[in-house]
């Protein structure tokens, strides 16, 4: 096979039944069936991203901590999702991605992980402070 006709990723993401097919939007007309369930989301809601390394090479108590307060970080009042990734070739570096409704519901949720002395049993893992990031929702 010549590298022309190698897959590059991409296409071999989109390979399938349907590589090829054009995607259309539904018409205006299109039944309910046709289309995917509407979710509204506040106009003020955020994304927010937190990247964490960690300072021991256990990354699997970390994962095991995660798997322990992740749930109830999703109890939290605004938050939409929370998502936990761990990097593919650096096992000690995760990535949380949340949805919130809005920064104050999240705040008020770091606040109270505070409180508790959550946040100070889950710095025990980490090399650095972790970096947070915040992304604004619009609609594309």
């Amino acid at each position: 096979m010549s590298s022309s006709e190698s897959l590059t990723r991409r296409d071999a993401l989109f390979a399938g039944p349907a590589a090829g097919a054009v995607l259309a939007a539904p018409s205006a007309s299109a039944s309910a069936d046709d289309r995917p369930p509407a979710v509204a989301a506040p106009a003020n809601a955020k994304a927010v991203m937190v990247t964490l390394r960690l300072s021991a090479k256990n990354a699997d108590a970390f994962k095991q901590h995660l798997l322990e307060v992740i749930p109830v970080t999703r109890l939290a009042s605004g938050c939409r999702y929370s998502h936990s990734y761990q990097h593919t070739r650096t096992p000690g570096e995760f990535l949380l991605v949340q949805g919130w409704d809005s920064l104050e519901q999240q705040q008020s949720y770091i606040a109270w992980r505070q409180a508790r002395g959550d946040l100070a049993q889950f710095g025990a893992f980490l090399a650095s402070d972790p970096l947070i990031e915040t992304f604004d929702l619009f609609d594309a």
